[in-house]
């Protein structure tokens, strides 16, 4: 039996490790890796871990051949799609930006369930709309003038929410959350590299590669497919069984945090009143989202137990 100090300290190590996938995959980036080798050995790794825990437990690999297909797509087209976009983003915008534009997500859940599920928000749902709306208008608001590479940098960001919202949707169908946890992130890890393994092989055949730095691109891979994947994921369910999905949900908020610290302080990234006041009105408001007693919408929050 997990203590609760435990079940905090787990649940803050996981929004943390998410946090921190930006600086990840610049290290690997360093290393030499390109985009599609990163997205992919990220998924790869993380799927082999998997692997290697269920065949340790004795339990079984094989998913319901009802699902084989659904699953595959969904994992390939919106959670591959995610990291594609997200890693994308990086490139144009600083990684806090990202990781907070990336947080809107909830708020995309919430308005999909409105729109196709006939769900009534809550008032405090209402206010953490309207809060993330406004901090969306604040962190995306050019300061000493906006160019086209912020502006897609930004639009892939938000494109990034909008992807992951739909691949909640998708893990919140009743056959998908009856699932072993640790099965279901196997099969989507190794759904997800072996689609993307495709334009990886497409373009290392298409001549030379970049000299790898072997330290720097082991530990990029390394932290995003053991920290930012298997052990955010891992540990954010433990937390959530141990402190509840309430608490769990007040605690993900660390991981933008995380991303906005890191890129600060490790990365150099500069920090605009603006952003911070709409990256601190976005991240009230996903909580504000996501918070309901009265009736559960599939938010991440109590389905995170796979992450972008």
């Amino acid at each position: 039996m997990i203590r609760y100090r435990t079940g905090v300290v787990l649940t803050l190590l996981s929004s943390s490790f998410f946090g921190l996938m930006g600086l990840f995959n610049l290290l690997a980036k360093e290393g030499g890796l390109g985009l599609f080798e990163r997205i992919t050995l990220r998924f790869l790794v993380g799927a082999v871990i998997l692997w290697l825990v269920l065949k340790l437990q004795g339990k079984t690999t094989a998913l319901p051949k009802h699902l084989r297909v659904r699953l595959f797509l969904a994992s390939s087209l919106f959670f591959g799609g995610t990291s594609y976009l997200l890693f994308l983003s990086y490139a144009y915008i600083p990684t806090s930006l990202t990781t907070t534009l990336h947080f809107i997500y909830p708020l995309l859940v919430l308005l999909f369930s409105m729109s196709f599920d006939g769900y009534r928000p809550s008032t405090w749902q209402k206010w953490g709309t309207l809060l993330s709306l406004a901090g969306l208008y604040l962190a995306v608001r050019p300061s000493g003038g906006g160019s086209a590479k912020q502006g897609l940098g930004i639009a892939l960001a938000l494109a990034s929410a909008l992807t992951f919202c739909l691949y909640v949707r998708f893990l919140n169908r009743k056959e998908i959350k009856e699932l072993d946890n640790t099965l279901l992130m196997l099969h989507v890890l190794s759904s997800a590299a072996a689609t993307w393994a495709i334009p990886t092989l497409a373009t290392l055949l298409k001549g030379s590669h970049m000299p790898i730095l072997w330290a720097k691109a082991v530990g990029g891979i390394a932290g995003l497919a053991l920290l930012s994947t298997v052990l955010g994921c891992t540990f954010f369910s433990l937390g959530i069984r141990t402190i509840g999905s309430e608490k769990a949900s007040i605690l993900s908020v660390f991981e933008p945090v995380t991303a906005i610290l890191a890129g600060v302080l490790l990365l150099g990234e500069s920090l605009p009143a603006t952003f911070a006041s709409g990256s601190l009105l976005i991240i009230l408001g996903s909580y504000l989202v996501s918070r309901n007693k009265k009736e559960h919408i599939p938010i991440l929050l109590t389905t995170k137990d796979i992450q972008a």
